[in-house]
């Protein structure tokens, strides 16, 4: 599960929040992390990414290996551009934050 925020958030609410904060690894070696947090934790350990657009800081390979973090630990995530979100990272959001309302007719 993904709960993702689309403006700039204060990291440590965020940091506090979950158990494992990856905020501070680069993102070339952030996949690397992921898999080993994959063979070492349990489910109900909750994770913080940090702030990351994935389609321009990661390759194909590594969105994929952090794809399979996200599907089985809940994980946070603030990122400034959704355009660059890949589609199979937006099947898992599970709730978006926004700061402004952007259909003020929609039903939520």
């Amino acid at each position: 599960m993904l709960e993702i925020y689309f403006y700039l958030k204060d990291f440590v609410d965020l940091r506090q929040k979950c158990k494992i904060d990856l905020s501070l690894i680069p993102s070339n070696k952030l996949a690397d992390e992921c898999d080993q947090i994959l063979q070492h934790h349990n489910d109900d350990t909750s994770i913080f990414l940090g702030y990351l657009d994935p389609g321009w800081m990661l390759d194909s390979k590594d969105e994929g290996r952090i794809r399979r973090v996200i599907r089985k630990f809940k994980c946070y995530l603030i990122c400034l551009h959704p355009q660059s979100l890949p589609f199979s990272w937006k099947n898992e959001i599970s709730l978006a934050h926004t700061k402004f309302i952007v259909n003020e007719h929609a039903r939520t």
